[in-house]
């Protein structure tokens, strides 16, 4: 067992784990710097995976949305109809969302849109990737530097760095800095926090892979 964030439910925590208060004091820092964020949402469970205190971290600082699994969605399912369900949900939380971008990291579904607006939108600005445990954020990052390491020989670099993806959710060690961009500025891959309402937390590990069916 390695270190992962707990919640107020699910993992009962101890040495292996950090608590989200922690993490949360860690990054305590971005609402009073200039930094891009990349939330990853999971779409199975949207309203649980979504951070509620997010804007507490962000401060007024532009946030990318990634909506991931979306290849878990039925066959036949209107993505169009998601994407307009996911905006009208979001403008409800009053966020500095700047862009939202439905995404599959597997077949690589959404990541360009992704890149192409962290390479507008950055600057000078290091990126900080921000999800629930069990968002799919290790695939998101392994998918993101995959698709980047085709144009940019630090991204192509950077690709040594793989993320650790787990069965365990939240088994990131701590924010682990990934230089990736070739105009400067850094990719801060972040653990994912456990929350005590997900899906994950409260259903025994075995019957989960059949809520995704």
């Amino acid at each position: 067992m390695v270190t992962a964030v707990c919640g107020h439910g699910g993992y009962p925590g101890g040495k292996q784990f950090v608590s989200a208060e922690e993490l949360r004091e860690k990054l305590s820092h971005l609402c009073h710097e200039k930094v891009l964020i990349v939330k990853l949402v999971d779409i199975i469970d949207f309203n649980g995976s979504f951070l509620a205190r997010i804007r507490d971290l962000a401060g007024a600082n532009p946030i990318i949305l990634v909506i991931t699994k979306i290849d878990l969605l039925p066959k036949g399912t209107d993505l169009n109809c998601i994407g307009d369900w996911v905006v009208e949900a979001t403008t409800k939380k009053k966020l500095n969302v700047i862009s939202i971008h439905l995404t599959s990291s597997k077949p690589l579904v959404g990541i360009a849109g992704v890149i192409s607006k962290i390479q507008k939108e950055k600057k000078v600005r290091d990126v900080y990737i921000l999800g629930s445990a069990n968002v799919g954020k290790s695939a998101f990052v392994n998918a993101l530097l995959k698709m980047m390491s085709l144009k940019d020989p630090v991204a192509a670099a950077a690709r040594k760095y793989k993320p650790m993806q787990s069965a365990v959710p939240g088994t990131i060690l701590g924010p682990i800095e990934i230089e990736s961009f070739l105009g400067g500025g850094k990719l801060f891959d972040i653990p994912g926090v456990h929350l005590h309402h997900r899906q994950a937390a409260v259903v025994h590990s075995e019957d989960l892979p059949s809520l995704a069916l």
